[in-house]
């Protein structure tokens, strides 16, 4: 067991500086301290967001759903391999558990038995291995920043309108026919571990945004793209399927390769789970 933790840390080093892009989305989002706004902070952009959040959906009706059971693949289009989980949220309190029977990538590469991660909410996150549970530092890290990571991602719309963000409107730019209304979105000093910037493509006649630039700044150099999918479940409307891409810029052309796809199915609300039900389950 002692080999295989350490041959499973080596391998991390090599991966983090692959997975820390999203993780510090998440990071710098989710943990968002209340703040005085910018005085460069657009009422008119804000606007437009407000928009987005009443086309999927807000955090209210997230709450209202209480939990969430999907199917989550991460797959990597450049090593053709992924991670397939079962994934379980519960939205107050931000409870994030995920199973595992194919990972490839991320999680516990080169191993075939099944790997569960659950965080409480708040400071605890558990891993087991098979029937074993872990207690190596490096890995329970790495399995509370997925655990966010994922959560964050069902969830990114209705957090555009939390504290601590700043909203800036941009002139209108065109792709693939569509003239985009675009925002550009700050964090506060204070708020997550750095403060990215994101620019957003609002689809004028969906209100959903269909792609965004953004940076990942002390991980990163340059800017990425994600391009995203929606469907709609119990009226919440969520990114079904994304495309990470890099080399991108921030006038919006691209130069690099998909590097990821991320895909959620089998969506259901509503299942009944408590965050003591979801920790005892392997």
């Amino acid at each position: 067991m002692k080999k295989l933790i350490n041959f499973y840390n080596n391998t991390m080093l090599e991966i983090m500086k692959k997975i820390t892009f999203y993780i510090t989305i998440v990071l710098g989002i989710n943990s968002v301290i209340a703040q005085q706004i910018d005085t460069k902070n657009s009422p008119v952009a804000k606007g437009l967001i407000h928009k987005v959040v009443a086309k999927t959906g807000n955090y209210d009706l997230l709450k209202k759903l209480k939990d969430v059971a999907f199917e989550y693949t991460f797959y990597s289009t450049k090593t053709n391999k992924k991670d397939v989980s079962t994934e379980r949220y519960i939205f107050d309190g931000e409870v994030s558990w995920g199973n595992y029977k194919t990972h490839q990538y991320f999680v516990f590469p080169n191993t075939t038995e099944t790997v569960t991660q659950f965080y409480d909410g708040s400071t605890q996150t558990n891993v087991t291995l098979g029937d074993k549970n872990i207690t190596d530092l490096k890995v329970l890290k790495s399995a509370n920043f997925l655990r966010k990571a994922n959560f964050y991602w069902f969830t990114m719309m209705p957090k555009l309108l939390d504290q601590g963000i700043v909203y800036e409107l941009l002139p209108n730019r065109t792709h693939n026919r569509i003239n985009y209304k675009i925002v550009k979105i700050g964090f506060n000093k204070g708020v997550g571990e750095v403060q990215d910037e994101f620019i957003l493509y609002i689809n004028p006649k969906t209100f959903l945004i269909d792609r965004f630039l953004f940076t990942v700044k002390g991980f990163i150099p340059g800017v990425l793209l994600m391009e995203a999918e929606y469907k709609t479940v119990n009226g919440y409307t969520f990114m079904a399927k994304r495309k990470v891409i890099s080399g991108a810029q921030w006038d919006g052309s691209i130069t690099g390769d998909v590097l990821f796809e991320q895909t959620s199915t089998n969506v259901k609300f509503t299942n009944g789970f408590t965050k003591e039900i979801l920790s005892n389950i392997q």
